[in-house]
């Protein structure tokens, strides 16, 4: 990996734990998400007409990959979005589980593009992957004990899919970037997660009512988030293009270490010095994936 996609990549992390931390500190959830999207669309069209001199055109083939690939990046941010809206879903625990995706993200590579990756690159994934599952553990460092993550807990079980999921739409990602300019790629990926928000909410009556009002009540909220949002799309996608895709998603796990530290010292979430240590390993991990 070169210093310009490592680079690119933990700024995407930055930005990444940055529009969810917001995502977690809004009222309802789906609206506040739609709502960033409909601010991010303008922003890369405005981008588009400045910076590249004209619409976003892309041919079939990346349309496809784009709306397939939004399909899973919806429900990624729908599932990771109703386990914040859980009483017991702190962003220290709710947010490295739903970016878990590397532990899955190797092999699916490997089954579908034929990407290899070194034994060291592997183990890095896996060492950030052991910060990721303590992470998850409610428990203070003296009381320490290895136990199986509770399934049981619905905000770990939507969390954990959220992660799944996303797995998926990052390899056609992988694709999608590898046939086109990662802009226009982007553009279309995002313009579909709005289309399917969209038409997630147009089908409940108490989330429409709340569309507007979303935009007036928390507009900077809004704007900011739809900005941040556009950056770490752009920014991660950007470094797929130049990289393999294992050690990209391996290398924005970083964005666990910023979620929970905003977890820990803003919203005072518990458990911070078991959750800052599990941090350690994902840090460690990073950098036996830059060697690998």
């Amino acid at each position: 990996m070169s210093y310009l996609a490592l680079y690119l990549v933990l700024f995407s992390a930055l930005m990444h734990s940055s529009y969810n931390f917001l995502y977690k500190k809004s009222g309802i959830k789906t609206v506040y998400l739609w709502s960033m999207f409909s601010v991010s669309i303008p922003v890369m069209t405005i981008g588009a007409y400045f910076f590249r001199s004209g619409f976003i055109y892309a041919n079939m083939k990346i349309m496809i990959l784009a709306a397939v690939s939004a399909v899973f990046f919806t429900l990624y941010q729908i599932y990771t979005g109703k386990a914040y809206a859980m009483s017991e879903g702190d962003l220290s625990i709710t947010y490295p589980l739903s970016i878990t995706a590397p532990i899955y993200i190797p092999f699916l590579a490997y089954i579908f593009i034929e990407e290899r990756i070194s034994a060291l690159t592997f183990i890095g994934i896996f060492t950030a992957m052991i910060g990721t599952y303590l992470i998850q553990l409610n428990t203070s460092i003296r009381q320490f004990s290895f136990k199986k993550i509770d399934f049981r807990k619905k905000h770990i079980r939507y969390a954990a899919f959220a992660g799944f999921i996303y797995s998926f739409g990052a390899i056609i990602d992988k694709i999608g970037v590898g046939k086109e300019n990662f802009f226009i790629y982007t553009y279309w990926v995002v313009v579909f997660m709005f289309v399917y928000m969209s038409l997630n909410i147009f089908r409940q009556k108490e989330l429409r009512k709340n569309m507007l009002a979303c935009h007036k009540k928390s507009f900077l909220k809004v704007v900011a988030g739809g900005i941040i949002l556009t950056l770490s799309f752009l920014s991660y996608r950007y470094a797929m293009e130049t990289t393999a895709i294992s050690a990209v998603a391996g290398v924005r796990q970083v964005s666990s270490l910023f979620g929970v530290l905003m977890g820990i010292f803003i919203l005072k979430e518990p458990y911070g010095p078991l959750r800052f240590l599990a941090t350690i390993f994902i840090v460690i991990g990073i950098i036996l994936i830059k060697m690998g």
